[in-house]
């Protein structure tokens, strides 16, 4: 097997607290007009997650100039972004991509769904639920040995500029749900971040044990560091297409407002390196010329290398949401829990004003959200080894190819084969988990299936960089994954009914009704309630070889050209995590380490 994957082992951890106040922001904020008339020396398109990790590691050397170009504006440390208490309570439609939708997802009852997805300084961690889990899945040895790839639990961080907590509020309800996941077979993991890949887990938040507010990447990777003068940030402008010499090399970018506007242009003397997501990173090596071919002709793009690759690959992690008792709390549910913030306005009120003025109380955690999770393998899921057995000699007697999307090229077809290999082995363990099952202490529960085998696309219709491009998740098209959301809807139904949650009297309410046993109909009903996204897109410049579909090689270079590589989640060549932010993090520092050592930077560290 001839992955290659980088080391992610050295996770980045916990650290003290960061300022509240809104810094100033404005110290290496820089114009549109300024960055035109300026060289730098890297040039991050996407001020994500994985961008700002980047260009803080890059500019510790004093010499080295850092622009990132970022869609979406800086937030103003709104009290719905801080505060994980009022989650969503205001809808942050200034920092998501709106409207992005899908194509119709055929093995979703034809529907179309918008694509979640952050457009801000700071990216998915400005907006998202702050869950800092990975749970990994101990890699197979083969695999291990062939990508140079590693988790060891002994490099555990336990200081840096990412900084998680545990709150010290739970919902009375959530710890008899945890007793009740353990009942049903699973083992208590202490910590989700130490490499263990199943069981029941409290999980943290990316938030400070001081403030208890949200630590996105906007404070810990740029506010932290803003006084140099060699870091710069140009928001709410997009980079429209990358510039390549008659060598195939990068020398610089286009952009323009994302609002819409004329177009820049800005140099870069070493590299460009892409950092868009999962979505726009392939939408901007496609425009640039680098992607299939037949795509790019079509819509009269040159071609500055052929990478079928490109788009192709396109992974997340679909969930569903079972209700209980309609619309209400569980008949005989323990008070307060996560709804009564909701349906109880003097007990919100209260409840913020103690946040405000101790830090304490249920505002610690994520508005929506308990803190327990629960991490089955695919046998622990399923209610016997027989069954569980079938499943996997399900997904081995398949041809790879047969649900691929229509007109997959055979490098990437031939990839494909190697990763459900993989994902069969993996799924015959102990370690990896088949989904995440969360009981918000409420109204319902929520599954999320990490491991699926459908793959999808994403392809440019257009050469306006300001159209979307076309989304096709095609979530669920492998009847294998319909297999395994099945097994893990009858494993939440196996929690439920333990004899502390039965207490509670949780019935399931319609579309499910806990009559529904037949897993034919079990799957009609789920195919119409699945959403296709978490927000945990990856995977469209995949890591590999370029004879197996691979866009990047094991040091992130783009095959064919110079100058580019892809820094974001884009990369992996599969789904690696329960939750992505805090592989993401530590992602961003491995490969700023890469860098560096090959340009013998500053700041290079070794440990």
């Amino acid at each position: 097997m001839r992955y290659h994957l980088i080391s992610i082992s050295a996770l980045v951890a916990l650290s003290g607290a960061a300022s509240l106040g809104k810094a100033p922001k404005h110290a290496t904020v820089v114009t549109s007009r300024t960055v035109s008339e300026t060289e730098y020396d890297f040039i991050i398109a996407g001020g994500g997650i994985s961008g700002l990790t980047v260009a803080d590691r890059l500019t510790e050397d004093p010499n080295v100039k850092v622009l990132v170009i970022e869609s979406g504006p800086f937030d103003q440390d709104e009290y719905y972004i801080l505060t994980p208490g009022a989650f969503f309570t205001t809808f942050p439609a200034n920092y998501m991509w709106l409207p992005l939708p899908s194509t119709p997802q055929a093995a979703l009852q034809n529907k179309v769904f918008n694509v979640p997805a952050g457009k801000v300084v700071g990216g998915g961690s400005v907006v998202n639920a702050m869950v800092f889990s990975e749970n990994h899945t101990p890699p197979d040895p083969a695999y291990a040995q062939a990508a140079n790839f590693s988790y060891d639990a002994s490099v555990h961080g336990r200081d840096g500029p990412v900084q998680a907590s545990y709150p010290n509020f739970s919902y009375p309800g959530a710890g008899v749900w945890f007793e009740a996941a353990v009942n049903s077979g699973l083992s208590a993991i202490a910590d989700s971040n130490a490499g263990g890949g199943t069981g029941v887990i409290t999980t943290p938040y990316v938030t400070s044990a001081t403030t208890r507010t949200r630590n996105h990447a906007r404070l810990n990777h740029y506010a932290r560091v803003q006084p140099r003068a060699n870091y710069h940030v140009l928001d709410s402008h997009t980079v429209s297409r990358i510039i390549f010499n008659e060598n195939k090399e990068a020398v610089g970018v286009e952009y323009l407002p994302t609002a819409g506007g004329a177009s820049l242009t800005v140099n870069a003397t070493m590299e460009v390196l892409v950092a868009a997501g999962a979505i726009h990173t392939p939408q901007l090596l496609q425009l640039s010329g680098v992607g299939p071919k037949s795509l790019l002709e079509s819509l009269n793009i040159p071609v500055v290398v052929d990478l079928p690759g490109v788009g192709a690959n396109f992974q997340d992690q679909p969930s569903i949401i079972v209700p209980y008792n309609g619309k209400s709390r569980l008949t005989n549910n323990i008070h307060p829990n996560i709804g009564t913030l909701s349906t109880d306005p003097a007990y919100d009120a209260a409840q913020r004003a103690l946040f405000d003025a101790t830090r304490e109380g249920p505002y610690q955690l994520t508005r929506g959200l308990s803190n327990n999770l629960a991490l089955p393998s695919l046998c622990q899921a399923t209610p016997n080894l027989a069954k569980c057995k079938s499943i996997l000699d399900s997904a081995r007697s398949a041809n790879s190819d047969t649900y691929l999307p229509p007109n997959t090229h055979p490098s990437v077809a031939r990839g494909y084969k190697l990763q459900r290999e993989l994902t069969i082995r993996q799924l015959s363990g102990a370690q990896t988990p088949v989904s995440m099952i969360h009981w918000d202490t409420a109204s319902s529960v929520r599954m999320y299936f990490l491991r699926p085998f459908s793959r999808g696309t994403v392809k440019i219709s257009s050469t306006n960089p300001l159209t979307w491009p076309l989304i096709d998740f095609q979530t669920l098209v492998d009847p294998v994954d319909q297999d395994l959301v099945v097994a893990s809807f009858l494993k939440n139904r196996h929690i439920m009914s333990q004899p502390g949650m039965a207490a509670l009297n949780p019935l399931e309410a319609s579309p499910f009704n806990n009559n529904i046993t037949d897993e034919q109909a079990l799957k009609n009903i789920l195919s119409g309630v699945t959403e296709p996204s978490s927000a945990h897109q990856c995977c469209t410049a995949a890591m590999m070889d370029r004879d197996l579909g691979g866009v990047v090689d094991k040091n992130m270079k783009v095959y064919g050209v110079e100058g580019i590589r892809v820094i974001d989640t884009s990369y992996w060549p599969m789904v690696l995590t329960s939750a992505p932010t805090a592989t993401t993090y530590a992602s961003g520092e491995k490969i700023a380490d890469a860098i560096k050592k090959e340009y013998c930077l500053d700041g290079f560290r070794t440990g």
